[in-house]
């Protein structure tokens, strides 16, 4: 987060920004996908987060964030949020990806003020325990 009071400062993330008559308000792209995943890990079905598969483009154009769970990018009217999660077996996976783009889309909202514009949800895997665990 950059913050600027009275003088011009250069942010890393204009995307995010927000300007007032006090100055800029600058949130990372972290800080919402680490909203993002605490809203989507309070949904019933979700066990875990999954490393989405990078492709070579991938690599080539977002490096180490080719490979994160969540990917926050700017679009005309908001942030658009990529979202790769496993489920739990038995889950019923429509019901599991609506409550999870609803809680996504609504914290994020609530927390940063930034509109939403899509929440993708990717559903990576099952994971099943092994047999004897609990």
């Amino acid at each position: 987060m950059c913050y600027n009071i009275g003088q011009k400062e250069e942010c890393p993330v204009e995307e995010n920004k927000t300007v007032d008559n006090i100055g800029n308000l600058v949130i990372s792209e972290d800080v919402i996908a680490a909203i993002a995943l605490n809203a989507a890990k309070d949904v019933e079905g979700v066990s875990s987060f999954a490393a989405r598969t990078p492709d070579v483009h991938s690599i080539l154009r977002f490096g180490e964030d080719a490979i994160k769970s969540v990917r926050v990018l700017p679009s005309d009217n908001g942030v658009k949020i990529y979202i790769h999660v496993n489920i739990t077996p038995g889950t019923k996976i429509p019901k599991v990806a609506s409550e999870i783009q609803k809680n996504v889309k609504n914290a994020v909202q609530s927390m940063t003020g930034k509109m939403v514009s899509k929440v993708n949800v990717s559903i990576a895997g099952i994971d099943i325990k092994p047999e004897g665990e609990k």
